[in-house]
């Protein structure tokens, strides 16, 4: 009698740490999806917004460069809906000096293609392009490295609590 007993507990207590192994394998897969669902999120949002700051950049390139020209498709209006479209993909921060740099470029290339100062526009553009070249490689770094490791960067803090 007292081996079925014991038999009994040892299947018994068996039983429970199987359970108890599985549910937790099952959260940690779980917790590791979840991660991996909110990495993949975010870098696919991150290349969207240097697309979009891409396109928005050449286009009010072009156009200042079209008002300069006296070109009739290029239009003050516009122009100032692309600073706007670039103002809102920036940090308004100005620890952030990259993009407020670039604020205050995109500020004063409206002002030369409002005046048709071609000289100091062409200086403004030059500065810009580079100022934006530089923040899509810095943020084409930073979503290579949060790919590579699963670890987010937000805010400038590594996120490493997920």
């Amino acid at each position: 009698m007292e081996a079925a007993i014991f038999g009994f507990l040892g299947a018994l207590i068996g039983a429970v740490l199987g359970f108890v192994g599985s549910v937790l394998s099952t959260f940690g897969k779980s917790k590791d999806t979840s991660k991996d669902v909110l990495t993949r999120t975010v870098t696919n949002e991150r290349a969207q917004w240097r697309k979009e700051l891409r396109e928005v950049s050449a286009g009010f390139v072009e156009n200042a460069l079209r008002i300069v020209a006296k070109d009739p498709d290029g239009s003050i209006h516009v122009l100032e809906r692309q600073r706007v479209l670039i103002r809102l993909r920036l940090n308004p921060k100005p620890e952030h000096e990259l993009d407020a740099s670039i604020l205050r470029r995109i500020k004063t290339i409206v002002q030369y293609a409002k005046a048709s100062d071609s000289e100091k526009l062409t200086e403004s553009l030059e500065a810009f392009e580079l100022n934006v070249q530089t923040l899509l490689k810095q943020e084409w770094d930073k979503s290579k490295r949060e790919a590579e490791t699963g670890i987010l960067h937000l805010n400038g803090i590594a996120d490493t609590k997920r």
